[in-house]
């Protein structure tokens, strides 16, 4: 956290000084200045100040309370001294003399878009389905940000959904999961899913680019990050060669890999296996390849 000491005031103001330590709307108003600025719309002086009267969670009207116009200069000299602070959220001038932004970050931070409620942080509780599904729309709207927005709406409708009926009573259930979000899968009815890309569509678009880097940050973890689990550090990169994650050949994967698990009989048949959890699937791959490096070793020394 930044720290800003007032003597005068005995006062001690403290602000995020990176994305962790933002709140949900910090998050999302720091977004929507993001787009204003790679848009065109304001300068980066403009996005300073702007983000600095955000997480100082100034109002509007903070400037009439000085009746002074000498005291309001000073106030506004102040703010743009402090906005130079906003460094830490800025990475470095692109060749075009462009800045470019720290957004990733595997937490959501839109946990519920109207009143449907989305994922949990680093894709806890998202079953291989869901992930497979969303990732094809993911890289689609990726590609073509531009004249593919229809596919990040697609995206959020995958991964956002309503809450069970119920829930305020199943939540209490000794055999309740925890899942809020109704379930999704392959057999899930299309009508539904197109009513949500209809309304998510309407929604502003800062907000589901938020979504849209929550997925690639996570996307990024599950090939280079290095979970705990029962005490031991996984190393996820070693599930991935450098060669074999092209669009098409990773989409292909993901079903091949559903085939081949199901072979197995650990998760059940195709459907049990492509609804459990993807983290389940993922340190069982990581199991598997691991043996499979071991077997390698070992016949290399025969």
């Amino acid at each position: 956290m930044n720290k800003i000491e007032i003597p005068a005031k005995n006062m001690i103001i403290n602000f995020p000084s990176e994305i962790d330590e933002m709140t949900n709307d910090q998050f999302v108003g720091y977004l929507f200045y993001v787009l204003q600025y790679v848009q065109g719309k304001i300068s980066e002086d403009r996005f300073r100040y702007s983000l600095t009267i955000l997480l100082l969670d100034i109002h509007k009207g903070f400037m009439r309370l000085f009746r002074s116009s000498l005291k309001r200069q000073q106030a506004e000299y102040n703010l743009v001294r402090i906005s130079q602070l906003m460094d830490g959220f800025i990475e470095h001038h692109q060749g075009n003399g462009k800045r470019e932004f720290k957004l990733k970050s595997v937490r959501n931070f839109v946990p519920k878009i109207l009143d449907y409620y989305g994922p949990k942080n680093c894709f806890e509780n998202l079953t291989y389905c869901e992930y497979r599904t969303a990732r094809a729309f993911f890289k689609s709207y990726a590609q073509d940000m531009d004249n593919k927005e229809d596919d990040l709406n697609r995206m959020i409708a995958v991964l956002y959904r309503p809450s069970k009926l119920f829930w305020f009573i199943r939540k209490y259930l000794k055999n309740c999961d925890g899942e809020r979000r109704i379930a999704f899968g392959s057999r899930s009815n299309p009508i539904y899913l197109n009513t949500r890309i209809k309304r998510i569509s309407r929604v502003p678009l800062h907000i589901r680019y938020a979504v849209f880097i929550y997925f690639s940050a996570c996307e990024d973890f599950l090939k280079t990050g290095r979970p705990v689990v029962d005490g031991n550090e996984l190393d996820l990169s070693k599930l991935y060669t450098s060669d074999g994650d092209s669009n098409n050949k990773a989409d292909v994967g993901l079903v091949g890999l559903l085939y081949s698990l199901t072979e197995t009989g650990v998760f059940g048949n195709i459907e049990e296996t492509d609804n459990s959890n993807l983290w389940d699937i993922m340190i069982r791959l990581y199991q598997v390849v691991m043996q499979m490096q071991e077997i390698e070793e070992k016949s290399k020394k025969l």
